[in-house]
């Protein structure tokens, strides 16, 4: 029966090979690689066999459900094409075979291999373009990065507030160097301090006895000493308040009066430099100090004089008050050429500031 059936596919297939659709070939390849196994027998009709053996491999060459197929490059999903398959080589066939199968399909494999290959440039720039489309509708489709949250600044208590003022004005206080002593007693209390490392309060009661003990010889070298380093003092607080610009030791002074009105019980004394401009004087300041310099308040309290002073300045008419007028106009131009000079800022007045 399989040799019948052999007999009828050999003679059906070379004649309709053109006219059959590619399912058709494919079953018909099926069937024949059933019956392949037939072919090891050799038949009296060497016609026959070539038919076959052409016929085999013709059908072959079309896909079966054992070889692979050669994919339609996937341009519309953005997949890089990948590259054709090798396929397995043919088995050997017989002297016989070979002859009569290289004259028909030579020239159907060489168009066969031939058309993949221009198909796979231009599917190749179409797989470029869908790849930087499908890249840019990515890009599109993230999400944007939420902006950080604002912080809200906190709300600063008076206390918190005061606080941080002093630390300001703290910052803009000199500190000048540190003084040696300039008495004979506390000569004594640094060198006993330095020979006896300890508190001073424990060593106060010995230091005080030392120092009423001291012959006058002793008593004549401590003071010399004291004198001493009272010209050293002088000379190095020069030196340092040199080192700073008049302008900075004016910030400082600011600084130092506005911290002795808001911290009571400690004291900043004011930086003396010479190179500070002086104060300007109104008219009143200047009769103040005619009158309390003339010798009439002598023995007097200061805030009895004062009172006084103010009685008599009320009491003077316009034609007695403009000298004093005249004076701290002067007084007020010397002030403003010396502020722009010295400081190297012009001076404001408060109607100006008020404004």
């Amino acid at each position: 029966m399989i040799l019948q059936d052999y007999r009828a596919l050999t003679r059906l297939l070379p004649p309709s090979l053109q006219c059959l659709d590619k399912r058709t070939l494919t079953s018909l390849a099926f069937n024949l690689a059933r019956v392949s196994r037939l072919q090891q027998y050799s038949f009296g009709n060497q016609h026959l066999n070539a038919k076959f053996a052409s016929a085999t491999d013709t059908s072959l060459r079309f896909r079966t459900y054992a070889t692979t197929a050669v994919s339609r490059p996937k341009a519309h999903t953005g997949r890089t094409a990948s590259a054709p398959r090798k396929k397995a080589p043919a088995a050997k066939a017989t002297t016989s075979d070979t002859t009569s199968a290289a004259k028909k399909p030579a020239a159907k494999k060489s168009k066969a291999t031939s058309k993949p290959k221009s198909k796979s440039k231009s599917t190749a720039k179409g797989q470029g373009r869908a790849g930087t489309k499908a890249k840019s509708a990515k890009a599109r489709k993230q999400p944007k990065a939420k902006a950080a949250p604002k912080k809200t600044k906190k709300v600063q208590t008076p206390e918190e507030k005061e606080r941080l003022a002093i630390k300001a004005l703290k910052a803009e206080v000199l500190e000048p160097p540190k003084q040696l002593p300039t008495t004979a007693y506390t000569v004594l209390v640094q060198e006993t301090t330095k020979a006896k490392p300890g508190n001073a309060t424990s060593l106060s009661k010995e230091i005080s006895t030392r120092y009423h003990a001291l012959s006058p010889e002793e008593r004549e070298h401590y003071n010399h000493v004291a004198n001493q380093n009272l010209a050293t003092n002088a000379s190095e607080y020069r030196k340092w308040i040199q080192s700073y610009s008049p302008a900075q030791i004016a910030t400082a002074n600011s600084a130092r009066v506005a911290l002795r009105r808001r911290i009571k019980g400690k004291n900043y004394p004011k930086l003396v430099d010479e190179r500070q401009v002086t104060r300007v004087s109104n008219q009143y300041t200047m009769y103040y100090k005619e009158r309390y310099h003339s010798g009439d308040f002598k023995g007097m309290p200061v805030v009895d004089a004062a009172k006084l002073i103010s009685k008599e300045w009320h009491g003077l008419d316009a034609s007695q008050r403009k000298p004093y007028q005249q004076a701290a106009g002067e007084d007020l131009a010397r002030y403003e050429q010396e502020v722009k000079a010295v400081y190297n800022r012009d001076v404001v007045h408060k109607t100006a500031r008020a404004a």
